[in-house]
């Protein structure tokens, strides 16, 4: 498994399969493609060996993650280096447990910290890099939250 989901085998995958005329969305952990029956066995092959590559890439298009992505990169850009901003997507949200101090969302644990959404928009703002071992933390919070 690569270590950035940027540079693994998963993204030349993933747009083309696109170019092919798939679809692919999360279905939970579940990597949906429509139309399935037209996979080639290669297809499957290589969806199977990058599965945890291919859904960290397809949470980075989640609506959610774009949307705080885009107001963290603005963020970022109005306090200029070398500042780095709270990246908080919502004002006056309260800090407490369980809840996510960036937008207000469960966290997906008891503890203090960011949803999975927050925590995936701030790495891609300041676009470091993610890997795709991240796509199984953010799965664990999920099924907490």
């Amino acid at each position: 498994m690569d270590s950035n989901i940027w540079d693994s085998p998963a993204l030349p995958l993933v747009l083309a399969l696109e170019r092919a005329g798939f679809s692919l969305r999360l279905a939970g952990d579940r990597v949906r493609v429509e139309p399935g029956s037209h996979l080639t066995e290669d297809q499957r092959r290589l969806l199977v060996a990058h599965k945890p590559e291919v859904v960290m890439l397809l949470r980075c298009s989640d609506p959610g993650v774009v949307d705080r992505r885009e107001a963290f990169r603005a963020q970022l850009a109005e306090a200029g280096a070398p500042a780095v901003p709270a990246f908080l997507f919502k004002r006056d949200v309260p800090y407490a447990p369980a809840v996510c101090f960036s937008c207000g969302e469960a966290n997906g644990r008891a503890s203090f910290g960011r949803c999975w959404r927050c925590a995936l928009a701030w790495r891609l703002a300041c676009r470091l890099p993610i890997a795709a071992e991240f796509a199984t933390a953010i799965d664990d919070m999920r099924r907490i939250a």
